[in-house]
């Protein structure tokens, strides 16, 4: 079972308080027993000074001290005074306050057998017993509130020392360093983080291979046009007719061109990678198909291929118009790349329960089964394709359906040829 911050925090603060507590009481009840024996002994020797009072000449007593006791007759008479001064005869029995030789006093009165008795203590004595008893009791909740503090502050930084250790491990750690994070002795509370860091690190990595690898493909993918660049030119500089000269030159821009298409696909893809910051719009899937066949027309008419939209119906999405319009031209491009003159292709836009749905069919020669899931992967080619190509078209089309939480499925059709089925879950309809 693994250790809990909370529980060993309740623990600990749980043991702190009780015996703290414990502590505490025992202190209240040893000064409480010594403060009550004080005034148990000030009140009895008080009580025995009145005592011997009676039938003492008042005026001999030098030392009333700070306990008063006086008794009137039946009729009113003072019968016996403590003090030289005397009490006014009460109006009512029982406990009142009231001033005498300049201090405040409290009383009680009693009548006995026809007598009128007053008792009373000086209200400053009984301020001087509670001095000494709250005094030691400050002292004493001030000192354990000192060491409840000093031992929360040690239980706190211990209790915590697995997440400051985390955050060292995570400060000395070089960027490239993705390994996991080790979380066999940590608490079960940092578990889950320790686990979502691990997830994140692994996501990265992902990443930064998934970008390594991309790379390293774009460079070999671009050497190509580059070398050949560089060798027809060789070519042209060395050639002594014209027409070896202007076929040299022909295979130059050839180079140059398919160059610039795959420079044009990469800037497309990297600007594809950050998620959009731009808010989503409705986007008439209808008029974004109209436009791409109507902008392809040219391409497909070069090569005798009938393009043209099979279907229409009014349906439209939640997206971007430019990356949707990217990734119809570059299905509607590819199809036109690898259809034979004198084909068709036909762009439907349909809208069912599954959500709206873009769809490309053509009478080319299809893709085979087991090659379908890779063809999404960047620089791709199918084995044997004898068409020039960089392998990012359906890269794009890929990315820009996955940020639009679209689903996209390839089958070959019967009658021969591809078709492409773009589809927007319901949640991205407008």
């Amino acid at each position: 079972m693994k250790r809990s911050i909370r529980r060993t925090l309740l623990v600990w603060q749980v043991g702190a308080l009780l015996l703290l507590g414990v502590i505490a009481t025992g202190v209240t009840v040893l000064l409480a027993e010594r403060t009550f024996e004080a005034l148990r002994n000030i009140e009895l020797t008080q009580i025995a000074d009145a005592i011997a009072r009676h039938g003492i000449d008042s005026e001999t007593n030098d030392d009333p001290g700070d306990f008063l006791s006086q008794v009137w007759e039946a009729d009113g008479t003072l019968a016996f005074a403590s003090h030289s001064a005397e009490v006014p005869l009460p109006s009512q029995l029982g406990h009142y306050d009231f001033s005498f030789e300049s201090h405040r006093w409290h009383g009680y009165v009693a009548r006995y057998q026809g007598l009128t008795i007053l008792v009373a203590r000086e209200a400053g004595a009984r301020d001087m017993l509670l001095e000494r008893l709250l005094v030691p009791m400050l002292a004493v909740v001030i000192g354990l509130t000192l060491l409840l503090a000093v031992l929360t502050w040690e239980l706190v930084g211990r209790t915590l020392a697995p997440l400051v250790g985390l955050q060292q491990e995570l400060t000395v750690r070089e960027p490239a360093a993705l390994t996991p994070l080790p979380n066999e002795k940590l608490p079960g509370e940092l578990v889950p983080l320790v686990e979502t860091l691990n997830g994140l690190f692994a996501r990265v990595e992902n990443l930064l291979s998934a970008q390594s690898r991309f790379v390293a493909d774009a460079a070999h993918e671009l050497r190509t046009p580059v070398t050949a660049v560089k060798l027809y030119t060789q070519l042209a500089q060395r050639s002594e007719d014209d027409a070896s000269r202007e076929d040299a030159l022909q295979k130059i821009q050839a180079s140059c061109s398919r160059a610039t298409h795959l420079v044009e696909q990469l800037l497309t893809l990297a600007r594809l990678e950050p998620e959009a910051g731009h808010t989503p719009q409705p986007v008439m899937l209808s008029e974004l198909a109209r436009d791409v066949v109507v902008g392809q027309s040219a391409l497909a008419e070069a090569k005798d291929i009938d393009l043209g939209i099979a279907r229409s119906e009014d349906a439209q999405c939640l997206g971007h118009i430019d990356d949707l319009r990217v990734m119809l031209n570059n299905l509607v491009g590819n199809a036109i790349h690898y259809t034979p003159e004198g084909g068709q292709i036909d762009v439907s836009v349909l809208a069912g329960p599954e959500g709206a749905e873009l769809r490309v069919e053509d009478t080319g020669p299809g893709i085979p089964v087991e090659e379908q899931a890779r063809v999404f992967d960047r620089f791709h080619r199918l084995a044997g394709a004898d068409k020039p190509g960089n392998g990012l078209g359906l890269a794009i089309v890929k990315r820009i359906a996955d940020r639009h939480g679209a689903t996209i499925q390839l089958a070959n059709r019967e009658s021969g040829g591809l078709a492409i089925r773009v589809i927007f879950p319901p949640a991205a309809q407008a």
